[in-house]
């Protein structure tokens, strides 16, 4: 039998409510159609890949992400079939169910149903139609998915209404429309530009012009000074780099909106499990690339989940031992040597170590005998699938939200810290980079290239020679640094470089962190420490995973830029292919 929660029985008719948010809608109806063709290609790899976790891992986070943003604007017809959906692929992920094809049919199925609100939400909220009560048919769609889920009928037992057929001429024509209007939508994403920054860069355009003009003269004219062309050429450079900044702070918004968003689904959250919850916001103002602000609304929604569900308790538990029937949680934004810092805190129970331990060995993350620090267990529930909750809800259980919130923080180049007490809370420090267009990074020469590691990843650095080298069976080699070991790394020999064999006795080693995992690099030589800007390689480049971009250096050539997540997952004895340019 499945761990379902109970489902609503019939029909749940889609209804707008007057005062609803349209913004909010807007923002919805954008995820959804994004999270609906996420769906659709990731159930037609799964056919034909057959059982792929991985496949199954990520349609199950966007039912997931669809059911909770459908359930913050109280769309119950959507979050209670995107449950559904998400209970079969959990039932998949977890083998009590094969995937066949008629497991990706039900699938499609309810993609396409959520589809057609998706379309209806959009035509009402924009002013296509009137606003009604849409009635759609799933019933039997849902009796189908719950028949997959409850197994195979006893004899005697009538067959569950077959599925919903999706071939009817009427509503292909309806997705074929709504396909066609949300193609024809092409405008660009928009964001909002103080009129100071314009007229700053309107000036700055100016000087450049200026400038531009004069060191022009300078170049033709043969009367002119060594000192009045370096002049010249610095000003051009000074102003280079200022209308640098100034282009990159039109894309910075604060991220006042994202939090503020927060506080709606907090209050809802614990009105539904009688909790009492006070969610305090701080650094409102903290300004964000806008790239990052889209981005930040999963992660913060499924921590402040987290937290009310797992966290804080219920009012007679913290009347109990002494704490305010009120349950405190506080979110902070700042600036932190170039990054922003984002701490989700809360005053309730804290992790359970010991339970978090016990899951993880049931599990196989980690062994008996394993000695792991707090940082190092408290992490794993970041894994996928990883959940200490003895009952599944509409909210949490599944062990989902918070794989969600890591690989989204991964995706933005940040890294996550975890600090718990037990009985006093958890807090979870998010560490992101302020923009994804530029990166501060280190660069590294190494056999006559250069590549480039981001120096937020990057913990130390020091001469090779002052270092003691350890070899292992099978080709690893391990450094020691202040009585710890850390694998090491040879770039020359990974990347398979021409050139004389590396020397651990000569060049510098590169102390990197991701993950909470560490690695040491070999290098020939540190070249320097730049500010680049990140360009997209193409196709050549794409499916490699350790490469996360390029940048042009100062000297015209082009250096790689290496992804330090993959790099501190390297299997031991592994080549690459030569990664140069």
């Amino acid at each position: 039998m499945s761990t379902l929660a109970r489902e609503p029985a019939g029909e749940i008719p889609l209804e707008l409510k007057p005062d609803l948010d349209l913004d909010l809608v807007e923002e919805f109806v954008s995820d959804a159609r994004e999270q609906l063709e996420n769906i659709e290609q990731g159930a037609l790899a799964l056919e034909q890949h057959g059982h792929d976790p991985e496949g199954i891992h990520t349609l199950f986070r966007a039912f997931h992400t669809l059911k909770g943003n459908a359930g913050f604007l109280d769309l119950t017809a959507v979050s209670s079939l995107a449950h559904l959906l998400e209970s079969l692929l959990a039932a998949a992920r977890e083998n009590r169910l094969k995937i066949d094809s008629s497991i990706i049919e039900l699938i499609l199925q309810g993609r396409d149903t959520i589809q057609r609100f998706v379309d209806e939400i959009e035509a009402q909220t924009k002013g296509g139609k009137p606003r009604q009560i849409v009635h759609l048919p799933t019933a039997a769609l849902k009796a189908s998915i719950k028949h997959k889920l409850d197994g195979p009928a006893q004899p005697g037992t009538p067959a569950p209404p077959a599925a919903l057929e999706n071939n009817s001429s009427g509503e292909q024509e309806g997705r074929a429309q709504a396909g066609a209007a949300h193609a024809s939508d092409g405008m660009p994403g928009a964001v909002k530009v103080s009129t100071a920054k314009l007229d700053g860069l309107v000036d700055l355009t100016g000087e450049l012009l200026i400038t531009q003009s004069l060191l022009a003269q300078s170049l033709t004219s043969p009367n002119v000074s060594r000192h009045t062309l370096a002049r010249n050429l610095d000003q051009l450079t000074r102003l280079s780099k200022e209308l640098q900044r100034t282009a990159m702070s039109l894309r910075m918004v604060p991220i006042r909106s994202t939090l503020h968003k927060m506080q709606r689904l907090a209050r809802d959250l614990a009105a539904r499990q009688d909790k009492s919850v006070q969610l305090e916001l701080e650094g409102e103002d903290t300004e964000v690339d806008r790239t990052v602000v889209e981005k930040l609304g999963d992660p913060l929604m499924h921590m402040i989940s987290n937290a009310i569900d797992h966290g804080i308790e219920k009012p007679e538990t913290r009347a109990a031992s002494g704490k305010p029937a009120t349950g405190r949680i506080a979110i902070r934004a700042y600036h932190k040597s170039g990054n922003i810092v984002l701490e989700v805190s809360d005053d309730g129970a804290g992790l359970d170590r010991e339970r978090i331990r016990e899951k993880a060995l049931q599990q196989r993350l980690l062994q008996p005998d394993d000695a792991v620090d707090d940082q190092a267990l408290f992490g794993m529930i970041l894994q996928p699938g990883f959940s200490t909750a003895a009952v599944v809800t509409n909210i949490s259980g599944r062990g989902v939200g918070l794989d969600v919130v890591h690989r989204n923080v991964s995706k933005l180049r940040g890294k996550i810290e975890i600090q718990s007490v037990a009985g006093q809370g958890t807090t979870f420090l998010l560490r992101l980079p302020l923009t994804l267009a530029v990166i501060d990074g280190l660069i590294l020469g190494v056999g006559g290239q250069r590549y480039i590691v981001p120096t937020l990843s990057v913990r130390e650095s020091f001469d090779a020679r002052a270092c003691r080298v350890t070899s292992l069976p099978g080709g690893r080699e391990m450094v020691e640094i202040r009585r710890e070991m850390i694998p090491l790394l040879r770039l020359r020999d990974h990347f398979q470089l021409k050139g004389l064999p590396s020397s651990v006795g000569e060049g510098i080693l590169i102390v990197i962190e991701a993950d909470g995992k560490k690695r040491c690099l070999w290098a020939d030589e540190l070249v320097g420490k730049q500010e680049v800007v990140i360009k997209n390689l193409g196709e050549v480049f794409r499916t490699d995973p350790m490469v996360s971009g390029g940048a042009i250096l100062g000297n015209g050539t082009v250096g790689l830029i290496l992804d330090p997540g993959a790099l501190v997952h390297l299997e031991p004895g592994t080549q690459h292919l030569q990664l140069a340019i």
